[in-house]
């Protein structure tokens, strides 16, 4: 076996020079421009954290468009406004799929199940189902309740806290099990968090397995870069990374067979309405498709809105006079003498714009995930071959000197003042083009609420760096109100 294992890193290592030399041959002769590389592992020592500091750094030296060559993969680095335009408006249907790493498996039940799905018919019925059946207008209103209820059931719980000794809250803790109970309620129709669990090792134990099993972060695997080394990382990364999978469907699996049991209710749960429309298109909307979405939305919701949220709470801490500005604005639209509501939010825009800010200058994703060119293309003039990886350095954008005044500074007031703000592709938080992210009028809707009833209710103190905690006491004013919860 070991002579087998020699010879075959031998053969892909031929075939990998080989190949270098052939393309080196037949590229044409105005690809983008490319850093020095080095044989077989092409510019992946150059690819260093903060990745989105790194290309940016590559990008100022070499321009804003950029090929590198990751081990067998060629990579096209875009960080300028025009350049991801380009990309994600002329080439948006060439650029919409997204790369299928080996590690990743490539069974087809498996690759078609979730929104990462190769672009196609079937993408197009998932991103159908995400728009119709969970983030529509209607489907935001039905789901409006939840978000409220669980939102007044954190308050509760932090006003009834504050009678015991001076408590500091986790900031990132309690906002995962407000998150995971909501997501939960909308998916499945019930609480992971109950109130007499929620300071309890009951729960720190199933948060901290919920946060292991829907993570975003998943091992590299060696071999997605270069293919010999599949014959060494099988057993490591990628073992890793099926373990994980096995963990997130089999949770999926036990919510859709206790959904398959329940009665169906008055407002129908998202596996209901899933569950129905198998029904009607059973060869589209089958069981992987189900438990790829609900993996999906357990996946991609709770990490990045969490984190945006405990982030929009530090910059508040050190800019008291925003904090003080978002509190009046909802002290005149709301009052005192009731919660912050679903309704009230289109009055809030200079809660919206604190958000924004956030994500202008501390975005949880900075560099978007990669896009995969279907075909050849050009871009900003130069040739793009086909099969390449894109990735679309959204941090560069955001703090462009040219694009932003004073970028390094938090300023909230910049999205009031001009609508262009949120134009084109100036500001991505949530991507753009076909890819763009389909749950972004959700997660702004609940980081909207979750932070003003924080803002309308409690005094912040911050007692600790890390982990983050705040001490929340309550407002006077709203004593009578909290107590009523």
């Amino acid at each position: 076996m070991d002579a087998l294992h020699y010879l075959g890193l031998l053969v892909s290592i031929l075939l990998i020079v080989y190949q270098h030399i052939r393309r080196n041959k037949i590229q044409p002769k105005n690809l983008p421009p490319s850093p020095p590389s080095l044989p077989i592992i092409g510019h992946f020592h150059l690819l260093k954290l903060p990745m989105s500091q790194t290309l940016t750094n590559l990008c100022n030296k070499y321009g804003p468009i950029l090929l590198l060559q990751v081990g067998s993969r060629p990579t096209l680095v875009v960080s300028s406004r025009s350049a991801i335009e380009e990309c994600l408006t002329k080439n948006d249907i060439i650029f919409a799929n997204r790369p299928l790493l080996p590690s990743r498996g490539q069974e087809k039940e498996k690759i078609f199940t979730s929104i990462g799905a190769p672009y196609g018919e079937h993408w197009r019925n998932l991103r159908r189902v995400y728009a119709l059946e969970i983030f529509s207008p209607r489907r935001l209103l039905l789901s409006a309740n939840i978000r409220t209820e669980e939102i007044r059931f954190m308050a509760k719980h932090l006003f009834q806290s504050s009678f015991k000794d001076v408590q500091k809250v986790d900031v990132k803790s309690l906002l995962y099990k407000l998150d995971f109970n909501i997501v939960i309620r909308m998916v499945a129709g019930k609480r992971c968090f109950e109130e007499d669990e929620m300071n309890t090792d009951i729960a720190k134990d199933k948060l901290d397995e919920l946060n292991q099993t829907f993570t975003l972060l998943t091992p590299t695997a060696l071999g997605d870069y270069f293919p010999f080394l599949r014959w060494f990382t099988f057993y490591g990364a990628e073992q890793k990374i099926r373990k994980l999978r096995r963990k997130r469907d089999d949770f999926a699996q036990a919510l859709l067979d206790e959904q398959r049991k329940a009665d169906r209710k008055i407002v129908p749960t998202l596996i209901d309405s899933l569950l129905k429309l198998q029904e009607s298109e059973p060869e589209f909307c089958n069981d992987n498709v189900i438990k790829g979405i609900v993996q999906a939305l357990l996946i991609a919701g709770p990490h990045t809105t969490v984190t945006t949220m405990e982030l929009v709470v530090s910059r508040m801490i050190t800019h008291s006079e925003v904090f003080k500005t978002a509190r009046d604005e909802i002290d005149k639209h709301v009052g005192l003498s009731r919660l912050i509501e679903d309704a009230d939010l289109v009055n809030l825009p200079y809660l919206h714009c604190t958000i924004n800010e956030t994500l202008r200058l501390d975005q949880v994703v900075r560099v978007l995930p990669p896009h995969e060119s279907s075909e050849e293309c050009t871009v900003g003039g130069y040739h793009v071959p086909g099969g390449t990886q894109l990735l679309i350095n959204v941090w560069s954008v955001h703090m462009d000197p040219e694009l932003w005044e004073d970028p390094d500074k938090f300023k909230p007031e910049r999205f009031l003042m001009c609508e262009e703000e949120r134009v084109g592709c100036k500001f991505l938080p949530f991507g753009s083009g076909r890819r763009q992210c389909p749950g972004a009028g959700f997660a702004m809707r609940l980081m909207e609420l979750s932070l003003g009833t924080l803002i309308q209710c409690f005094d912040w103190e911050k007692a600790e760096e890390r982990p983050f905690k705040i001490i929340f006491r309550p407002r006077e004013e709203l004593t009578k109100v909290l107590a009523q919860l």
